[in-house]
């Protein structure tokens, strides 16, 4: 079968349960939850803590984004081979038959929406496309770090012949998962401006939108290495390395837009000081 008839052929999807006797060490579970859900859960007062006293609503608004943006976790994880133990504590919520552990929703208020902030207030002060470039290489490298100890642990299992994986964690998920926080920045920088009064409340819509917007621009080619069958090794691992072409692309594009007005926010308060 040529690549072009396989291209062409239908593929029927097939969700695979999760194990019944996969489970992590005790001590893992306990102590990975705890330190996953803390970062979310710390955030909360501080967003509070804006709003009221700052009369800054983006955080607290970013924070709720995140808990609705977990919503896709069940998605991504069938797509992308991602099982939890069982004896993870929750679950908080199920979708398309997987239970997401409680750690979830507080990781995308902290990983994803928080990050996304940060990215955020970097480009509201004024980035070249130099400087857009490092905070994607400076998110994407903390994400790579922050999670191999879950994979080495036995937290969370990335099942199948992904590509270019280290400790158990496949590194494509750096930058794809990088790219969307970046993303989420993005977005947010560009319509934070013009939401006022009650649309201030789609602000919370800015995570989930711009996230699976990122992976359906960026993720497509990594996806399809994994849930293809009869591809050989050497096109699982193309397609990994396409996916990453795609998000230098799209980090690219954000750039162009974000360092246009950058530069001119950089003359202003060169010119006003």
């Amino acid at each position: 079968m040529s690549f072009l008839e396989k291209l062409l052929e239908p593929v029927q999807g097939v969700m695979l349960p999760v194990p019944a006797d996969l489970a992590a060490p005790e001590l893992v579970a306990l102590l990975f939850t705890v330190w996953a859900a803390a970062f979310g859960i710390a955030v909360f007062p501080w967003a509070i803590y804006r709003w009221l006293k700052k009369k800054d609503d983006i955080p607290l608004w970013m924070c709720v984004g995140g808990l609705l943006c977990s919503i896709i976790e069940p998605m991504l994880d069938h797509i992308g081979h991602l099982w939890y133990p069982t004896n993870l504590p929750g679950p908080a919520f199920t979708g398309f038959e997987l239970n997401i552990p409680w750690l979830i929703p507080p990781c995308y208020v902290f990983f994803i929406s928080m990050t996304g902030y940060w990215a955020y207030t970097r480009m509201k002060d004024g980035l070249d496309i130099k400087g857009l470039f490092l905070v994607w290489l400076l998110i994407s490298m903390t994400d790579l770090i922050l999670e191999m100890p879950g994979t080495a642990m036995g937290a969370y299992t990335y099942y199948g012949d992904a590509s270019f994986k280290i400790f158990g964690f496949p590194i494509a998920w750096g930058w794809l998962n990088g790219t969307s926080m970046l993303a989420v920045g993005a977005l947010l920088w560009l319509v934070e401006p013009h939401l006022r009064g009650k649309k201030r409340a789609y602000l919370a819509l800015v995570s989930v939108s711009a996230m699976g917007a990122s992976y359906g621009v960026t993720a497509w080619p990594y996806f399809m290495s994994l849930n293809w069958d009869g591809l050989p090794w050497i096109s699982t691992r193309l397609l990994t390395v396409a996916s990453l072409v795609l998000c230098l692309i799209l980090v690219r594009f954000i750039a162009a837009a974000v360092a246009k007005n950058g530069n001119v926010s950089i003359k202003n308060r060169v010119g006003a000081g």
